[in-house]
């Protein structure tokens, strides 16, 4: 049955609609780049297209670094009176994009719902879900067209002249939810969920030739993942797949509730439910296969997960699988981890900022380095990064891109094995990009600027952000300054650099801390019967989840001689 769905677009979001249009910046994107300054070390924003509306940008990081992002333009404007697909390949470290252009539906389809994007080693796809395909065998050509690159994106080929790659419930509610790369050698999965008394669906298919899997036919099947004997079936909810690889391979969806009783039901109706598989996929091992028929991967129906929780991100990889959650009852956001032994959200919560958020994505880097990015607060941002090094236990937290006009939206992101990592969000009709890392997940300390010493120790005030948090502190001063003690003007030039002393300090709780660095001897013989002020400079490296970041503070040290150094 052809979909007739209402088009959904996301705010602040646009699309320019000739094929020829310009997807780097103007004047247009200078003015937006300057209102976008980044907040941290974190790569600067950049302009990959302007389609005035648009949906959500996909985004995969190569293992080169770079970001091939996608987007759905939904402007329509005159010669184009279709939706269309651009795309933007954007090297690390460049600021405009080394590949871009147009992909157009095939069979004349009218609207594209959503855009994925994986990277599957030498070969980039994106997925465009579409309908309103306008043929004799419209229906052979929904819901699902991809688009293969094997030179890098330079170009791009059609997959099976446009006809659909995969399928599952599909009626005039359906939520794409989006793909996955399946375990196992060249597969592909795609999972959706629609309105009324329907489970959401699951298909796998070849990365490679994929056979037909359309709403005119699919021999592959799809697997549905709710029992039809449950009394509250899930509805056209939004939720996420995730995969992960390697030493515990498997599949899961996670998908926001709304029910006040049944299996599913939570107190405050607000909560999340979840859908997992294990394994490779094979015909003994079967992602397309419904869970609990033989030969099924999916080891767990459609279960509850939390309650009062909103907003759901999924990821996985070498630490497992988590949910990142807008936590209702305690208006934080917080990341749960999943227990592949139990096959349940049993662990602790971990609370990453106390605000909730909007827009969250996930990802995991080859060790099991967790990612998260989110407007924290919800609309208005700013865009913030989490990062856990231990495996979701404990979590760093930064802003990366304050929203200082209040516009952005949409935001998504995705990291390489490698940790290179990109966040893509939509702000006045612009699509921007902005490269970081684990280590801009880490808030700077704050430092006083102003310090003390008795001629044997320099006492300043510390601030932490994220605790456990170790600090390296080094003290310098000119050489000339510390021997006149500020009482003769500093002589011009560089001069020789005295370090006045080291300390290192483990802070495990928030507030200010006041720290002793003690003075080096020869530091404490300048400094001797000396007082006033002067000028000096700590370096401080700052560890926190295992990355380390480094700044420098200028301090006024006030020398109060001891009573026993003034006798």
């Amino acid at each position: 049955m052809q979909r007739r769905r209402p088009r959904r677009t996301a705010t602040g979001i646009g699309l320019s609609a000739v094929r020829q249009m310009v997807l780097t910046a103007g004047l247009f994107a200078a003015l937006a780049l300057a209102c976008a300054a980044s907040a941290t070390a974190a790569g600067k924003p950049v302009n990959v297209g302007t389609p005035l509306e648009a949906g959500q940008p996909a985004v995969a990081v190569t293992s080169a670094g770079d970001a091939v992002i996608a987007w759905a333009n939904t402007k329509d404007l005159a010669p184009v009176t279709t939706n269309i697909v651009q795309y933007c390949v954007l090297p690390a470290g460049a600021t405009g994009c080394g590949q871009s252009g147009v992909l157009t539906p095939a069979d004349s389809a009218q609207v594209i719902d959503n855009v994925q994007v994986l990277s599957e080693g030498s070969t980039l796809v994106i997925l465009a879900d579409v309908y309103g395909a306008a043929g004799n065998n419209s229906s052979d050509y929904t819901p699902e067209q991809e688009w293969q690159s094997t030179d890098g994106g330079a170009t791009w080929t059609v997959v099976n002249g446009g006809i659909s790659v995969s399928s599952g419930i599909i009626d005039a509610d359906t939520q794409p939810l989006g793909a996955v790369t399946v375990p196992g050698t060249g597969v592909l999965g795609y999972g959706w969920d629609t309105a009324g008394a329907s489970a959401p669906t699951f298909n796998a298919f070849p990365l490679s030739s994929p056979p037909e899997c359309s709403v005119a036919a699919c021999p592959a099947g799809y697997a549905t993942l709710e029992p039809d004997t449950n009394p509250d079936q899930l509805g056209n909810e939004p939720g996420q797949f995730a995969a992960e690889s390697g030493a515990s391979p498997g599949v899961m969806g996670v998908f926001e509730t709304l029910f006040t009783n049944g299996p599913l039901g939570c107190a405050k109706s607000f909560g999340t439910a979840y859908v997992y598989g294990v394994g490779v996929q094979s015909p003994s091992n079967n992602y397309n296969i419904s869970p609990g028929s033989p030969n099924s991967a999916w080891r767990v129906a459609l279960s509850q997960a939390d309650c009062d929780v909103d907003n759901p991100a999924v990821g996985g990889g070498a630490s497992g699988f988590g949910i990142l959650e807008d936590n209702e009852a305690s208006g934080t956001t917080v990341y749960h981890r999943f227990d592949a032994t139990s096959e349940k959200f049993d662990a602790p919560l971990a609370t990453l900022t106390g605000h909730g958020e909007l827009d969250p994505a996930l990802s995991q880097d080859g060790p099991g380095g967790i990612y998260a990015t989110y407007l924290e607060g919800g609309d208005g941002g700013p865009i913030a990064l989490s990062y856990s090094a231990d495996g979701g236990h404990t979590f760093a937290t930064n802003t990366i891109q304050a929203d200082k006009d209040g516009e952005i939206g949409s935001v998504n992101s995705s990291v390489n094995s490698a940790g290179h990592g990109w966040v893509t969000w939509l702000d006045n009709g612009s699509v921007f990009a902005q490269s970081f890392q684990a280590s801009d997940a880490v808030t700077p300390a704050t430092v006083s600027g102003a310090a003390s010493s008795s001629g044997q120790t320099v006492n300043l005030l510390v601030t932490c952000a994220t605790f456990p948090c170790t600090l390296s502190i080094t003290l310098n001063a000119p050489e000339t300054v510390v021997i006149h003690a500020a009482s003769v003007p500093r002589k011009k030039g560089k001069g020789k650099t005295l370090t006045l002393g080291k300390g290192r300090f483990t802070l495990t709780k928030a507030g200010a801390r006041k720290l002793s660095v003690n003075l080096s001897g020869a530091a404490k013989r300048l400094l001797r019967n000396k007082h006033g002020h002067f000028k000096i400079t700590a370096a401080i490296s700052e560890t926190i989840q295992h990355k380390t970041i480094k700044l420098t503070k200028t301090l006024t040290l006030t020398i109060k001689p001891s009573k026993k150094s003034r006798k």
